[in-house]
This record gives structure tokens, C-alpha cells and sequence, in this order.
């Protein structure tokens, strides 16, 4: 487990920063296993910039569903099955985020 975390960490975690850099926005503290995040975000900031790794690697995922489904050699099967384990654990570590955003979504309905 440790291994996945050194491997997928710090590319999960710069997923986060630029979702900030990408709505102006800046971390208030950057680690290779956490990002945090401005307490002043809107939702729907808070929304994007949360699950902008699970975007990624499940659209990788994705990706290397398509390409395996369309593969007309074994090699290029093999590469498919690679990039579907390889952004599969990616995605795995992506469902923390998604229970934030959960949270955060229930929140925002219960305040209505």
C-alpha cells in the first residue's frame, strides 16, 4: 500500500493544485499526500477541484477500456489491460475525494 501511495501520490495531489491554479487559486498547503484547500471556495470550485484526479484517472480508465475493446493484436490488448491496472489504482485512490464531495454536496442541500 505504501508503494501505491509513493507512486500515485504526488500525481493525485498535483491534480488538486492545478484545479486551483486553474480557477486563480492557490493551496494553502501543499504535502505529497494532501493538498489543502482554501476554506472560501464555492461549491462548485470545492466540487471541481476535489474531483479533478478522479476525472482523470477514470477517463484514463476509460480510455484504456476503448482501446483494449478496439485492439486487433495481442500487444495492443496488453496495453489496454496496462492503462486500464495502471489509472485503475489511480481511480481507486480517488474515492476519498468523492466521499468529500458527497459530504460537501450533502451539506449544501441540508442548508437549504
Amino acid at each position: 500500500m505504501e508503494q501505491l501511495q509513493k507512486i500515485y501520490g504526488a500525481p493525485h495531489e498535483l491534480l488538486h493544485v492545478l484545479a486551483l491554479m486553474l480557477i486563480g487559486r492557490r493551496a494553502v498547503k501543499f504535502a505529497q499526500d494532501h493538498v489543502i484547500v482554501p476554506s472560501d471556495l464555492t461549491t462548485a470550485q470545492y466540487v471541481f477541484v476535489a474531483a479533478l484526479p478522479a476525472i482523470v484517472f477514470f477517463g484514463c480508465m476509460a480510455a484504456g477500456m476503448l482501446f483494449l475493446l478496439h485492439a486487433s493484436t495481442p500487444g495492443q490488448a496488453g496495453i489496454g489491460v496496462a492503462v486500464i491496472l495502471a489509472a485503475g489504482f489511480g481511480a481507486a485512490g480517488t474515492f476519498g475525494d468523492l466521499q468529500l464531495i458527497w459530504l460537501k454536496l450533502s451539506q449544501h442541500n441540508s442548508e437549504r
